[in-house]
């Protein structure tokens, strides 16, 4: 009986503890994705900020504002990337400018830019890599 007794506890125990856990993602998590996302874009930066001055420009302070999943049809997705960054000449000197950039990867592999902005910092806008347009 004891054994018995023991044997349902042990099973209503077993059945009633539930191993899911909720997901939580840290800020680490996504700086890390974000982090990623950026090295594999570096090649796509470059030929997109050389496009747009006419020249290649250093850069510094890439962030990631905005991803978006675009849905076309049930068996077709693709993704737009929107960073932000600030370009530099020389060792960080002037002029700098803050540049948003949108790049896709619809009907692409590659990733192409498909929307650049900049615009000029004034000296007192250069603050520790916290921008806004």
């Amino acid at each position: 009986m004891k054994k018995s007794l023991l044997i349902l506890i042990a099973f209503l125990t077993f059945f009633s503890y539930s191993p899911v856990q909720a997901e939580t993602v840290t800020k680490n998590d996504v700086q890390l994705r974000n982090d990623v996302i950026l090295n594999l874009l570096f090649p796509s930066i470059d030929k997109a900020i050389e496009k747009h001055f006419g020249k290649p420009k250093q850069f510094y302070c890439e962030q990631i504002l905005q991803i978006k999943k675009k849905v076309e049809h049930e068996t077709y997705s693709y993704f737009n990337v929107t960073l932000q960054l600030t370009t530099f000449e020389g060792a960080h000197d002037f002029p700098f400018d803050l540049v948003t950039i949108t790049f896709s990867n619809k009907n692409t592999m590659e990733w192409r830019a498909i929307d650049v902005k900049s615009r000029r910092l004034k000296p007192n806008e250069i603050t520790n890599c916290r921008h806004s347009l």
